[in-house]
């Protein structure tokens, strides 16, 4: 049954949510209105699209695709219960308040979660989920990663600057990375000046960061703990450690901090890493 919610007006501003296009930011706010008390529903495009869009020209493949954009940019989560696939509005309590709670679908938990997800809009209003501290961790393999929980007893952060937040999001990758990979502790080319195309390489890889850390620690913050465990699971591959040369007429080429900024070189390390856990 469909419910009454509220929209904030730091809705609108949160930096996540204006990534969105205006359709998918329709679709969120429709979502809402048809989740259960906790912020769950069934992940079924044709049944989004009936309850969201009834009477309009879209097609429940232009329903999953918004859906997907949500996803990728932290708003939604995806996970799995017995063999139904649901989503699940993340940061949900800080969107709505409820003072009689019905469930219609199944809890949203860490361990159900379908695939890499995300969380929450952690730069749209400045409040965020910590890892639980404590745990002694070596890299995307560990499976006591996998064991973090969010915690929601933190008081909320005061609100900082996007390009301060990323510029210390870039600070903490390149000291995890010269610590781990780089010489003389490692094989590979320190990363010594962090110019604007190197921030602007680590904001390009945030939107996998993020889905990984809330994966791994229930929160998607990306704290200096996640750049550790992620050089540390490339420091356990040969060439992405420089340990082996690249192919003919590249011999004499390693990886650096950039390369290993790339989305899809952080996708493919963490997809090998976790399976390895999960096997």
């Amino acid at each position: 049954m469909a419910r009454i919610r509220t929209v904030k007006p730091e809705f609108w501003s949160s930096e996540q949510v204006m990534e969105c296009s205006p359709m998918a930011r329709l679709l969120f706010i429709g979502l809402w209105n048809f989740c259960d008390d906790a912020g769950n529903h069934v992940a079924s495009a044709k049944t989004v699209k009936a309850e969201i869009f009834p009477g309009d020209d879209i097609s429940s493949s232009d329903v999953q695709r918004m859906l997907d954009e949500l996803s990728s940019n932290s708003l939604i989560a995806f996970y799995t219960n017995g063999d139904k696939d649901y989503l699940h509005v993340t940061g949900w309590e800080k969107h709505q308040k409820i003072d009689r709670p019905t469930y219609k679908h199944p809890e949203f938990s860490v361990g159900g979660r379908r695939g890499l997800v995300e969380s929450s809009p952690p730069e749209g209003n400045g409040r965020e989920g910590n890892g639980e501290e404590g745990k002694e961790l070596s890299s995307l393999r560990s499976d006591s990663s996998l064991q973090l929980a969010l915690t929601s007893d933190q008081a909320p952060a005061a609100r900082v600057p996007k390009a301060e937040r990323i510029h210390q999001i870039a600070v903490d990758a390149q000291a995890a990375y010269n610590a781990v990979l780089a010489r003389p502790h490692g094989l590979l080319p320190a990363c010594t000046v962090l110019n604007k195309p190197r921030i602007k390489a680590v904001e390009k890889a945030l939107p996998t960061v993020r889905q990984l850390c809330l994966r791994l620690f229930g929160s998607e913050k990306v704290t200096p703990q996640f750049w550790v465990l992620y050089f540390e699971t490339a420091a356990d591959d040969d060439f992405h450690a420089g340990r082996q040369p690249g192919g003919a007429g590249h011999e004499n080429w390693k990886p650096d901090f950039e390369y290993l900024l790339r989305e899809g070189v952080i996708a493919k390390l963490a997809d090998r890493a976790l399976s390895e856990v999960a096997a």
